[in-house]
């Protein structure tokens, strides 16, 4: 079986990778097997023969459903399996997950800029001036919807953190990263600020609205 790991905070690019390998297996007339989707265990979908013959293609999005038993009958069976498997992370994976893999497969990882990233690390009051000037400066190599998607995610892990509502799944190291920042909003700020980002969302959707001015307004007037 050949491997292949989408792994990285860069979904956008990640995401389309992995459509482009959907679309070649459908244009292949690859049997598709969502493995999140199905009732089977891990194990059962990957054993599982094709109905016609052909070649299976499986996809798994969820890679919590990769634990320790599964990943080791990955390792000593995966070379007898047929077919083909896209494991899809819209985050970064650690090394001590990717090593977990068997050694022989494909690895392609999707980072963020680093200007992308500082423009989200310094979203906070009092910064309004220089978050202008990234945005626009990000928004030269970047779909600015894109970019507001990521400006409202930032934002209600912000909140999670700030009302300790992070999930089972919320990574630790990511919780102690962002509490400084949450520090710097009070909690009706954040909720404001969300609210705002979804009306603007509907907006723009509805075409009453430009999305960059939008954002230029917000950052000026509540990070001022």
């Amino acid at each position: 079986m050949k491997i292949i790991i989408l792994h990285g905070d860069d979904t956008e690019k990640s995401y389309k990778r992995l459509s482009k390998f959907i679309e070649v297996a459908k244009a292949r007339s690859w049997e598709i097997s969502y493995i999140d989707e199905s009732n089977q265990t891990f194990e059962e979908v990957l054993n599982t023969p094709s109905l016609f013959g052909n070649e299976r293609f499986f996809i798994l999005k969820d890679v919590k459903k990769l634990g320790k038993k599964e990943m080791e009958w990955l390792r000593k069976k995966y070379s007898d399996l047929l077919g083909n498997l896209i494991i899809y992370s819209d985050k970064v994976l650690n090394i001590t997950t990717l090593k977990s893999f068997p050694k022989e497969i494909k690895i392609e990882e999707f980072k963020l800029p680093i200007l992308l990233w500082k423009f989200l690390e310094d979203l906070i009051p009092g910064n309004s001036n220089s978050e202008v000037q990234k945005l626009h400066k990000i928004i030269e190599r970047e779909p600015v919807e894109f970019v507001f998607s990521l400006i409202a995610r930032h934002l209600k892990d912000l909140y999670r953190v700030k009302t300790g509502a992070v999930g089972e799944g919320f990574p630790f190291w990511k919780i102690n990263k962002l509490k400084p920042q949450a520090s710097k909003f009070s909690i009706m700020q954040l909720k404001e600020l969300i609210s705002l980002l979804s009306d603007i969302d509907v907006k723009v959707k509805t075409s009453k609205t430009d999305l960059l001015s939008e954002l230029d307004l917000v950052l000026i007037k509540h990070l001022e």
